[in-house]
């Protein structure tokens, strides 16, 4: 639903557009001074705080130029401006919803280019008088959806987290599409280098497995001239002579140091195999 009450809180859907929606239907049928009448009614809804969709149907456009020009300049003002917008003969045609809708548009206008902003500043921008109805105001926006927010009483500023996003005036759209391409631009840049990163990573992985690969076939290339250095051993590492007590897998480390090298608190025993000392065979190894 576009309003529900949550939790003790007025929620608002993205500023009562669809509350909008029947007056740009209504609007679609109104000419002049029904068209002015119904703008009226809108600025004083206390629902509708965005307007760009009514601007743009062609009646309300039409009202330029005519004696119902004053009403197409207000609904322009709600839409992009601010209380200080407002000229003074203007001013004096509101009603009390109406002024009140209007000083929420500047606070949340406010609110919204800044984190934390002083009671005496909002009250200047809105015309508020007292502190006492700038809070109201304020905790009417948080409750309403508009705004949310801390208030520090001790401090007299607001802390914001969020506000809601206003109507952009046609003006602005060549800045915000410069913005948006600027961003466009940062991410491009960001995701190329991502992926040059990722394609280092990757290439650095396949040369450390070709580099592994390689000492592989190294160290099996070292072990098959060691086995054929010992012609009376057979493949699998057992002496013919099973009384020398050699086992090739199991005391080719200490073949490697020489006769009666210890290795791991063992004396190899046994006479070195034909065909040359463990010294050599270690050479030929490395």
């Amino acid at each position: 639903r576009p309003y529900e009450r949550r939790a003790g809180m007025d929620v608002f859907d993205e500023g009562g557009a669809p509350e909008l929606q029947q007056f740009v239907l209504l609007a679609q049928s109104a000419r002049g001074a029904a068209c002015a009448a119904l703008i009226r009614q809108v600025l004083a809804h206390p629902k509708v705080f965005v307007f760009g969709e009514l601007l743009a149907v062609r009646n309300v456009r039409e009202l330029a130029g005519t004696e119902h020009t004053p009403a197409l300049a207000l609904l322009n003002t709600f839409a992009y401006g601010t209380w200080s917008d407002l000229a003074p003969a203007m001013a004096a045609t509101l009603d009390l919803p109406m002024a009140l809708k209007l000083k929420k548009l500047t606070v949340v206008s406010m609110c919204a280019s800044e984190e934390v902003i002083a009671y005496d500043v909002l009250q200047k921008a809105a015309a508020i008088d007292s502190v006492r109805e700038l809070e109201d105001l304020l905790i009417s926006l948080i409750y309403e959806g508009l705004l949310r927010g801390k208030l520090d009483q001790r401090s007299k500023h607001i802390k914001v987290a969020h506000a809601i996003a206003r109507d952009v005036h046609p003006d602005e759209l060549p800045r915000l599409a410069a913005k948006l391409q600027a961003w466009r631009d940062t991410n491009t840049g960001l995701m190329a280098a991502l992926e040059g990163q990722a394609r280092a990573y990757k290439d650095e992985q396949s040369e450390q497995a070709a580099r592994k690969a390689a000492l592989q076939q190294r160290v099996a290339q070292q072990m098959e001239k060691l086995r054929h250095s010992a012609p009376h051993m057979d493949m699998g590492g057992s002496s013919v002579g099973a009384q020398d007590g050699y086992d090739l897998d199991e005391d080719l480390p200490m073949v490697l140091h020489g006769e009666g090298r210890r290795l791991g608190g063992r004396v190899l025993k046994g006479k070195h195999p034909p065909g040359g000392s463990g010294r050599r065979a270690h050479e030929d190894f490395r």
